[in-house]
């Protein structure tokens, strides 16, 4: 297993670099001047002219990624125009708004999707299996930003129950208990916009595995020994079943942040979405390669837990010299 994961370690490290080269180009051949917003208008040109010669706006495309990468390897992500404070400290200071909203999306959505989904399976065919079946292709059809505004146009507009937009009020002088209260009022519609698709994909997954495994002969002899039906559901089918869910859940934890850079943009949630946004707005290249990079990093960790989970699961498809 030692191997196998070395193995596949070294095989993320060239697509990361491949990733890097191309977003980097992609960002940096955007035509236009980034620094124009650093420099004051009023300025005489030798000034402007010295500025850009300094920063290095003027060098070749392929001297300014050796620089940044000789910068990235040692955690310096650069310098962002739009808050002139260094990269890395910016994304720090967001990154826990998005953990906090992803963490409580992914939990939200699991808690609903595994018993829907053994649901579905165990009562195959009824009306509730169809109408779970209709409301998951639903979630799946609409897009997340639609879903976003559709709440916010029924809890927040007209119904008035939850914020619209924000982690917390404006203007309001709260700490302790109040504080928190007020997060989750904040956070209730990004967080259930965040799962419902997740729910979606987690309850048709768990349905299909529960599926499988239910005609099994453990099950059968479970049920033969006079077990309670709920206890062979939850202690034997359920924990089985679950098994194939825990490796989609790391190939869905990409699909998790992608889907939070779009609900923190509907939500005006103050986390990486949001930021990257806003980077994009002012032409912040530095903010937006550093967070695009975060990103790439987030999504080959997930699909290398996803690799030794399927290798763990099932030895056969390890990777062998």
């Amino acid at each position: 297993m030692t191997r196998y994961i070395l193995r596949r370690v070294l095989i993320a490290l060239p697509v990361l670099l491949g990733i890097s080269v191309l977003v980097f180009a992609l960002i940096n051949l955007q035509p236009g001047d980034p620094y124009v917003s650093m420099i004051d208008p009023q300025a005489p040109p030798e000034v402007k002219e010295a500025l850009l010669q300094r920063v290095g706006y003027y060098d070749p495309i392929w001297l300014k990624y050796l620089k940044w990468a000789g910068r990235a390897v040692t955690g310096d992500l650069g310098y962002s125009i739009q808050y002139g404070a260094p990269v890395a400290e910016i994304i720090g200071s967001r990154l826990g708004n998005t953990l906090i909203l992803t963490v409580t999306a992914l939990a939200l959505s699991l808690l609903v999707a595994v018993p829907v989904g053994a649901f579905g399976a165990l009562a195959k065919g009824s009306l509730g299996d169809w109408l779970f079946t209709i409301l998951a292709f639903a979630l799946l059809s609409i897009p997340t930003f639609f879903f976003g505004m559709l709440l916010i146009k029924v809890f927040a507009a007209d119904l008035a129950l939850l914020p619209a937009s924000g982690m917390t009020t404006v203007g309001a002088d709260l700490s302790g208990p109040a504080l928190a209260t007020d997060i989750a009022r904040h956070l209730v519609l990004p967080a259930v916009t965040l799962a419902g698709i997740n729910f979606a994909v987690f309850s048709r997954y768990f349905r299909t595995s529960v599926n499988e495994l239910i005609g099994a002969d453990f099950v059968r002899t479970h049920f033969a020994k006079g077990l309670p039906r709920s206890a062979v559901v939850w202690r034997h089918l359920a924990r089985n079943s679950a098994k194939p869910l825990v490796t989609i859940l790391s190939l869905e934890i990409p699909a998790l942040l992608s889907g939070a850079l779009i609900t923190e943009t509907v939500f005006s949630w103050p986390g990486l979405g949001r930021l990257n946004y806003e980077a994009v707005l002012n032409r912040d290249y530095s903010l937006l390669m550093g967070i695009v990079i975060l990103l790439a990093v987030v999504t080959l960790i997930a699909n290398l837990l996803a690799d030794v989970l399927y290798a763990a699961v099932d030895p056969r498809i390890r990777v062998v010299r």
